[in-house]
Order: structure tokens, then C-alpha cells, then sequence
């Protein structure tokens, strides 16, 4: 897996925000693919039904995490780390391959993000574990997958490139393992290094701990790209973002360490990243109903298409978290036919995500979600209290 530092981007800025276009490092081919091409996705025998048998499977997590917490979570990414807002500029002049669907036009979105963990249950931030975003990006023009009224394009993100949760018959195993070792993780990872794929299987929990800002973050499924095909990267752009790379969390750090980071060093500094596209070129070696199989990114580069710059703020208000946590969804199927999410493991997330949704609104209490229309839908921001507890060594928000 790629260092952060070293992600073969081909259409990077220049100094004038403009972006460089041709030149080394550009695909030598140009054979990008139509996303309505054979072979493109290839449904299974029994997907269908495997992928209800996924579904239950994590809305029973959902509700063991809720005799737990009495609080009912997302089925994934159920730990906020933080949100913000900010703004996601689509560069000018890019090559037809990459002025597709949101991005055919120049020009700026607001953009509201939550940084979470992607754990099953509850866990200290100073244990390894996959991490991820979800964002919302507002004023999107086009035809919209599921018909929705609202201008809202959503997209999703982990800090690795492959999945474990490479298709439904593999997510299906997976999660009968933790179903089976609720209580005992470490059972759990023992039974997963036993797999074939133990190398995928066990990725996420051997990434480096490091801090929020300085991530990279992958969509790891395909999503159609306009006409053609690509996965999505989202980099550490700024100077000071890239200097903490190889600064870690340790087992000693507070057990909530990195929304005390994400939100100290949002306050102080101005965050910024690079959106990028990685098109698809060779089926055979990049398989699109796979995403436990990489796309090579020095054969395929990702290619800078946006920017994205969040001006210094508070990362953990309150009533924009237990918003974010209890009344909004961030699903990549809500959004634009020319985004449209492709491979069986965006097929299992359109009704995972959706039940999940659903079991999460009605446990807690709550009629319907929220899709806001604009920033002015977003809560109002109110400080968190701090309270310090001498045994847990963290700042937390007061009830």
C-alpha cells in the first residue's frame, strides 16, 4: 500500500491553483473504458440473496451495539471522529477523461465531511483500525439516481485502498466470524488470518495509526465516471497535513486521541486535500466486482480533479454530530446517474446502507432522516463543553 507522500498523481496544482495537464506520468494508453462495456460488472448467481442474508447480518450488529450503548449506530463507520465544512473546487481545463459528471465544469461546492472509524463496535482510538470520510457536497446539478429533489451528490471513503468486504459471499463470511466472536476480537482476527485472503482480510487492522489529517483515502469500489470508469482518491494536500505522515498514535495517547488531534489541528490550520480519479483501463487487471484487488497506481495514476479546503473551525460541535450520528445518511447510491455506484459490493451497500438507515431512525426514536438541501440546513454550531476525567485521560462533550 502507498504512502501517503508517494500517490503517482498526474494532473497535480501549480502554485496559481491552475491545474498541469500532460507531461510525464500521463496514461501512456488512453484506453479508457465506457462504464456500460461488457465484463464492466458481472452479477453473480444467489448475489441477491446473499446480499439480504448481509444485510440482517448487520442489522443485528446494530442492535448489539444498542443493548450496549442504548444508542442505535450506523451498521459501519459508526464512530464520528469530527465534522466539518467547507468547499470543493472542481479544477478548470481537464482532459475529457476526467471532465465527467460533477466534474465536466469548473467550479465551487459547499461541502459538509464527518471523519469516523470503521470498526463494528466501540473502540479507543489508539487501537489500529480502518478509518474513513463520508461527505455531502451540495448544489449538484443532474439527473439524481434515486429522483430525490435535493442538489446533494454523497460519497464515501477508506484510509486503504482494497476491502476485505471484497463481495457478498465474502462479506457474508466475514461477518458470521464476528457475529460468532462478538465477545472475542481476538478470536476473530485469529479466525481471519486463517482465511486465503488473510493478506486483504487482515489489512485493516495492520494500517499505520496515524492521525486524520494526514491519511490517504481511497473509495476502493468503482463508481461510473460520465462515460467512463473510475475509483476516487481523496490526499493531504497541505505542507503541514503531509509533515505528520509518520507522526503515530501510541497505546499511551488518550482513548479518544484522534478527535482531539482532528479538532486542535482544525482550529489552528487551514485543511486541505486532493480529489482525484483513477480511470479504469484493463479489466483483467482491474477487476471492478473485486475490490480486494488494488489498480495499480503506477500503471493507472490518480489524476487531480478537485480541491478540497476546509478554513480553520471546530470540529466537534455537538448538535453537529448527534445530527450527523442520528438524522442524516451518507449513501454513494444518493446522487448522480453519471456517478452511479458499480461492482457487488456497491450492489450489497445499496440495500446494507439503506436498512441500516432505516433500523437506526426507528430505534432511536426519529420518523424519517434529513437530506439537507444547503449549509444553511446544517446545525447551527455550539462549542463543546469540556469536562477532564482524571481515569480516562480525554476531554469529552457533556450530556
Amino acid at each position: 500500500m502507498s504512502r501517503p507522500d508517494q500517490h503517482n498523481i498526474h494532473n497535480g496544482e501549480s502554485a496559481s491553483g491552475t491545474v498541469k495537464s500532460g507531461g510525464a506520468g500521463t496514461p501512456a494508453s488512453g484506453n479508457y473504458i465506457r462504464w456500460d462495456s461488457e465484463g464492466v460488472e458481472k452479477v453473480q448467481p444467489g448475489e441477491k440473496e446473499k446480499i439480504q442474508a448481509v444485510s440482517d447480518q448487520f442489522n443485528r450488529f446494530q442492535m448489539m451495539n444498542f443493548n450496549e450503548h442504548h444508542h442505535c449506530f450506523r451498521g459501519t463507520h459508526l464512530k464520528t471522529q469530527g465534522c466539518v465544512v467547507g468547499k470543493l473546487i472542481v479544477h478548470a481545463d481537464l482532459p475529457e477523461h476526467l471532465a465527467q459528471g460533477m466534474f465536466k465544469a469548473p467550479g465551487s461546492y459547499d461541502v459538509i465531511m464527518r471523519y469516523s472509524s470503521l470498526t463494528p463496535k466501540l473502540v479507543s482510538d489508539n487501537i489500529p483500525a480502518p478509518r474513513g470520510i463520508g461527505m455531502k457536497i451540495f448544489g449538484v446539478e443532474g439527473e439524481k439516481i434515486w429522483g430525490e429533489d435535493q442538489k446533494t451528490q454523497d460519497w464515501t471513503f477508506n484510509n486503504y485502498p482494497v476491502l476485505e468486504l471484497r463481495d457478498p459471499k465474502t462479506t457474508f463470511d466475514i461477518a458470521d466470524s464476528l457475529e460468532k466472536n462478538w465477545n472475542d476480537l481476538p478470536k476473530f482476527a485469529e479466525e481471519q488470518s486463517k482465511r486465503v485472503d488473510a493478506d486483504v482480510a487482515t489489512m485493516g487492522s495492520q494500517l499505520p495509526r496515524q492521525h486524520l489529517v494526514a491519511m490517504p483515502e481511497y473509495s476502493q469500489s468503482a463508481y461510473r465516471h460520465g462515460e467512463y470508469v473510475a475509483k476516487y482518491g481523496v490526499f493531504p494536500l497541505s505542507e503541514k497535513q503531509k509533515a505528520l505522515q509518520d507522526t503515530y498514535v501510541t497505546e499511551s495517547d488518550p482513548i479518544n486521541v484522534l478527535s482531539q488531534h482532528l479538532r486542535d489541528f482544525h482550529m489552528q490550520n487551514k485543511v486541505t486535500y486532493s480529489y482525484c480519479a483513477q480511470l479504469l483501463q484493463n479489466l483483467q487487471e482491474q477487476p471492478v466486482d473485486d475490490i480486494g484487488i488494488e489498480w495499480d497506481e503506477k500503471k493507472y495514476p490518480f489524476e487531480q480533479i478537485a480541491t478540497l479546503e476546509f478554513d480553520p473551525q471546530d470540529s466537534w460541535l455537538p448538535e453537529f454530530r448527534a445530527w450527523w450520528d442520528d438524522r442524516i445518511t451518507v449513501n454513494s447510491w444518493h446522487g448522480l446517474k453519471t456517478h452511479q455506484p458499480l461492482g457487488s459490493t456497491n450492489r450489497m451497500r445499496r440495500l446494507v446502507y439503506a436498512e441500516s438507515r432505516k433500523l437506526r431512525l426507528r430505534v432511536n426514536g426519529h420518523k424519517d432522516y434529513v437530506e439537507p438541501a444547503s449549509l444553511r440546513e446544517v446545525p447551527v454550531p455550539v462549542t463543546a463543553p469540556q469536562i477532564v476525567l482524571p481515569h480516562h485521560n480525554s476531554t469529552v462533550t457533556s450530556s
